[in-house]
């Protein structure tokens, strides 16, 4: 059986490693360097660049101070990517997959690379996205390769890429300006979050500007009847999808799959960011699912439970909704949090019909915490209070929200 991704993202990389089981796998990717805009561009340099700034304010908070410059951040994002790029290679080639580089298109049946034809018994889509192209502006994914000195960030957006990008910077010692059109940051998640966010910000030196529309020009920002310079303006928002040459498969904004990732189309599947999820994890999971489905398997993708994770410090986390019944715990009601001065935040967890539906948190640890709700979702109210955590833990915030919950 013959196989061909188009795509080396997560979804990509997992879609082909899943098929190779049973398959011989083709998978062509149009960049030089295999990873896909998580590797290349997105979560990975994010996160090198956000590891120093983490350490250097958590020894802020013990007074003691380090500074990382922002060209030291880079270097660190470049040696992850350089790294995690290759470790992709590793991987495909381990298993037998066959890397093509080269623009893939899809007429008639066939997936065409320059002025040849792959013969596939199925096809996995995973081309991802696009960044944003606004005049004047820049995108997170330049930040990693940015060559240029500034001081100052224009950022448009406070959505989650927003504020992750916001906090970096500011840490790396530049001074930041938010512009939201809503009234707070992280406008469409929890209240409390986007509440405690909101003023934890101010507090830390990132100026909000929030309420209006902008319009922009060169280095300049207009935002309800003030006019702000900066050097460099940053636009958070509005990834495109990459389908051209794949316009024959049936989409609206993004490709339509259902729950097994498949396409409608012959024996075509797609997977991550081209079918309208925003993560790696998703990615990777829904590239799982496509890679053992379009070799036979009858896998099913479930959306139930996903944490998301925004990389500041305090991180910020949630999965599920926060309807229902509510339990609140603040940090600082926590014995580790209060032992390592790291009382910043809250867990909110929320119940509906006897089980947990959905919890944020802004806190240290909130991905584990956000991760171990989201296994606890697939338990009963019950069975999730037999849940013991280790004291002294942050984990214990979980535990204490379980017990107050009352019916």
């Amino acid at each position: 059986m013959n196989i061909t991704v188009v795509g080396s993202g997560p979804a990509g990389l997992y879609a082909a490693i899943s098929a190779a089981r049973t398959a011989k796998v083709k998978l062509v990717e149009k960049q030089d360097r295999l990873g896909g805009t998580c590797v290349l561009y997105g979560c990975i340099p994010s996160k090198a660049m956000l590891h120093p700034s983490i350490l250097a304010y958590e020894l802020s908070r013990l007074g003691r101070k380090i500074d990382f410059s922002f060209d030291e951040a880079q270097k660190f994002a470049k040696e992850a990517i350089d790294r995690l790029s290759k470790g992709a290679e590793y991987m495909l080639e381990s298993q037998g997959v066959e890397v093509i580089h080269g623009t893939a298109t899809y007429r008639s049946g066939k997936i065409n690379v320059g002025n040849e034809s792959i013969e596939s018994d199925g096809i996995v889509i995973a081309t991802g996205t696009e960044k944003p192209k606004v005049n004047f502006t820049i995108a997170s994914d330049d930040i990693p390769y940015l060559n240029k000195d500034f001081n100052s960030v224009a950022v448009i957006g406070g959505g989650v890429g927003g504020v992750e990008y916001s906090w970096l910077i500011k840490m790396l010692g530049k001074d930041v300006h938010i512009f939201e059109k809503q009234n707070e940051i992280l406008p469409y998640l929890d209240s409390d979050l986007r509440r405690e966010v909101t003023k934890y910000f101010k507090k830390i030196g990132i100026k909000l500007h929030l309420g209006h529309d902008v319009t922009i020009s060169e280095n300049k920002v207009r935002f309800a009847d003030e006019e702000f310079s900066a050097d460099l303006i940053l636009f958070t928002f509005g990834r495109k999808p990459l389908l051209d040459g794949f316009e024959e498969i049936p989409h609206e904004k993004w490709i339509r799959v259902d729950e097994r990732m498949y396409t409608g189309v012959g024996n075509i599947y797609a997977a991550g960011d081209i079918t309208g999820s925003f993560t790696a994890h998703e990615a990777i999971n829904k590239g799982v699912v496509a890679g053992l489905n379009v070799i036979g398997n009858k896998k099913v993708y479930s959306p139930i439970g996903v944490p998301k994770v925004l990389y500041i410090e305090p991180q910020i986390a949630y999965v599920g909704n926060t309807n229902g019944k509510c339990v609140k715990i603040n940090m600082a009601e926590v014995a580790r949090a209060i032992a390592e001065k790291e009382t910043e935040g809250f867990v909110k967890i929320c119940f509906e019909n006897n089980k947990i539906v959905g919890a944020v948190a802004f806190s240290e640890r909130a991905e584990e915490i956000i991760s171990l709700i989201s296994v606890l979702m697939r338990s009963t109210l019950e069975e999730a209070r037999e849940f013991i955590a280790p004291h002294p833990s942050y984990l214990e915030a979980v535990w204490e929200a379980l017990r107050r919950f009352e019916p």
